[in-house]
């Protein structure tokens, strides 16, 4: 199959998308406007750079004993929209051997299209599943959307036994409220195959990218979170 997708940036030793050192892909396109993204050049699909599953697993295999612990790991963007694409890079990956995670936020997670899913979950492939805010008036505040989606794909892995991890960004104001906190660590605390949660820290980086791209941010005087903060943010979700 000659698949191809858009994309718009490469790492080729990421250490922060899934275990061990990864070829991250980061592809174009999302349906969230989350406004603490640090990659707002993702969300439109139009870009000059397209790539195939195939090139991708030749970069991997060329620098294959640098990844021996690691993997290939498909970010965006938003990965899972690009369906017939993603399919075939886990086909590629389960037959080669390779690792691979999927960094999404589930947002094209829906009933019309748990055919997709179903037939993804053949090659278990690792999901990274980003929890935006387990609050549904928030969580659409924040992205422009509810967060029904992402909620179900979670429950569909563990519906099917599939290993996953859950994220979220820690932005002082917005998710770190101490209820919603609390909140979710009751949701993931009874989940059987979640094997890894994280919270990301809010960063800056991306601010120039936003003034680059004539995009208004709204983060400009939120200040990044301190250590302490994030440490209680820990000790509530897990309390």
């Amino acid at each position: 199959m000659n698949v191809s997708a858009p994309y718009f940036k490469i790492e080729s030793f990421g250490a922060v998308d899934g275990p061990g050192i990864r070829l991250v892909v980061f592809l174009q396109g999302c349906p969230l406007r989350c406004i603490y993204c640090h990659n707002p050049e993702s969300w439109e699909l139009k870009s000059k750079l397209m790539i195939t599953p195939n090139e991708i697993i030749a970069k991997f295999k060329r620098n294959r004993n640098y990844y021996r612990n690691g993997g290939i790991t498909s970010s965006g963007g938003e990965p899972l929209i690009h369906q017939e694409f993603c399919l075939e890079l886990s086909k590629l990956c389960h037959d080669e051997k390779i690792n691979l995670a999927f960094d999404t936020s589930g947002a094209n997670f829906n009933k019309n299209n748990i055919s997709y899913f179903q037939n993804l979950i053949k090659y278990k492939p690792l999901w990274i599943v980003d929890i935006k805010h387990i609050n549904p008036k928030k969580h659409k505040a924040i992205t422009g959307t509810a967060n029904q989606n992402e909620l179900q794909l979670i429950k569909f892995l563990e519906k099917h036994k599939q290993k996953y991890w859950i994220r979220q960004v820690l932005v002082p104001g917005y998710t770190d409220d101490p209820m919603d906190l609390k909140q979710l660590g009751r949701f993931i605390r009874h989940l059987k195959y979640l094997t890894n949660f994280e919270i990301l820290p809010y960063h800056k980086l991306g601010l120039a990218k936003y003034r680059d791209l004539n995009i208004i941010n709204l983060l400009v005087k939120v200040n990044e979170p301190s250590k302490l903060a994030i440490k209680k943010a820990k000790q509530l979700i897990s309390a």
